[in-house]
C-alpha cells in the first residue's frame, strides 16, 4: 500500500497544482531601519513597520511562527498577501 502511494505521489498527475494566477509561495519580507539596525527585542516595532509596508502595497502582513531576527533586520517569512 505504501509503495503504491509513493508511486502515485511521484507521478505528475497525482499532485494537485495551484490554479492559474495563484501565488504558490509568498516571498519573505525583510524589514530594516535606516540609520541604526533593529535590536532583537524590537520585534513589535518591526512588525508595525512591516504592516505599514504591506498596507502601502494594498496587502496585509501574514505573521508566522517562522518570523525571525536576522543580522539587524526582522524577516517575516510569509510576507504580504
Amino acid at each position: 500500500m505504501a509503495a503504491a502511494l509513493t508511486l502515485c505521489l511521484a507521478a505528475t498527475g497525482c499532485v494537485r497544482s495551484a490554479p492559474d494566477g495563484a501565488a504558490v509561495a509568498a516571498a519573505p519580507l525583510t524589514v530594516t531601519r535606516a540609520g541604526t539596525q533593529y535590536a532583537n527585542w524590537e520585534g513589535a516595532a518591526a512588525r508595525k513597520q512591516a504592516e505599514a509596508d504591506c498596507a502601502a502595497r494594498g496587502q496585509s502582513l501574514r505573521p508566522s511562527i517562522y518570523d525571525r531576527y536576522q543580522g539587524g533586520a526582522w524577516v517575516f517569512a510569509e510576507g504580504c498577501a
